[in-house]
């Protein structure tokens, strides 16, 4: 009876309030700089055990518990290239405009102990002084299907020449609330003295 109860209730809650993500992941992100300009982000999604034994179980065809060059490619075609529509889930602003990114490039797939990494590499259509403006990059699911977190402040790194002198600073973006504000995307500013 009491589950009954519990059981309409739920239902009476508004759809927001029952989201939940069924993918997670890590994302590690590593601004590339040259000339003292941003000029590329090399992403690397971590995956869930869970999700990362889903996506070997689709895609390891041979059935070895591996994945070949051509699995692989078959995990870039099929799983991967689908995010670019949502812009690869990652929303880089130059003083407060969106960049549309080009095909991601360099995709690799790797086991790391029991979950899957995605690394690729998103060039900016053109170099970005980050003295000159504002930079941010948000990880944006708007579906909240995925929680795409930036697990720890080690997980963002500014390499390269003219690297030296900046920072990130690794917070929520409030500005882009999910779901009606139940949750927020992870923000990172790219800030030089």
């Amino acid at each position: 009876m009491v589950a009954r109860w519990l059981a309409a209730l739920l239902l009476l809650l508004p759809a927001a309030a029952r989201a939940h993500p069924h993918v997670l992941i890590d994302s590690h992100i590593v601004f590339l700089f040259e000339a003292g300009k941003i000029v590329a982000l090399q992403m690397g999604w971590k995956f869930d055990p869970v999700y990362s034994s889903a996506l070997v179980q689709d895609f390891d065809a041979d059935k070895n518990g591996l994945l070949s060059p051509a699995e692989v490619a078959a995990m870039e075609k099929d799983a991967f290239q689908d995010t670019r529509k949502f812009q690869y889930f990652t929303v880089l602003s130059v003083g407060g405009k969106a960049v549309e990114w080009p095909p991601a490039t360099g995709f690799q797939v790797m086991a790391v102990k029991d979950s899957l990494l995605y690394a690729f590499r998103l060039t900016l259509p053109r170099p970005v002084d980050p003295r000159a403006a504002r930079i941010t990059v948000s990880t944006v699911e708007e579906t909240f299907y995925s929680d795409i977190d930036i697990p720890h402040p080690a997980a963002v790194r500014l390499v390269g020449d003219g690297a030296a002198g900046c920072r990130a600073e690794i917070g929520q973006d409030r500005d882009n609330p999910l779901l009606g504000g139940i949750a927020f995307p992870r923000k990172v500013e790219v800030i030089c003295d």
